[in-house]
């Protein structure tokens, strides 16, 4: 999981930019913007894969439509 500014800095955009697509991301039900997950009012997180995914293809996931892992948290990075 990354900070939306360490997100940032790999899309090599500023953090209100990061914040804006966040927030359009969440908006929009996840079709649009930059995949995140909201934990707080202040707290967001970005899944290190949905990043590399939108990168590498353009595709923003949707994280409810995500499969789970079934070995759980052990095999994250």
């Amino acid at each position: 999981m990354l900070t939306l500014r360490e997100a940032a800095d790999v899309l090599r955009i500023g953090r209100s930019l990061a914040y804006q697509l966040a927030h359009e991301y969440l908006n929009s039900g996840g079709t649009s913007g930059l995949p995140v997950i909201r934990f707080s009012q202040e707290c967001y997180r970005v899944p290190r894969w949905a990043l590399m995914e939108l990168v590498a293809t353009g595709r923003v996931v949707r994280l409810c439509d995500a499969e789970a892992s079934v070995g759980g948290a052990s095999g994250v990075r």
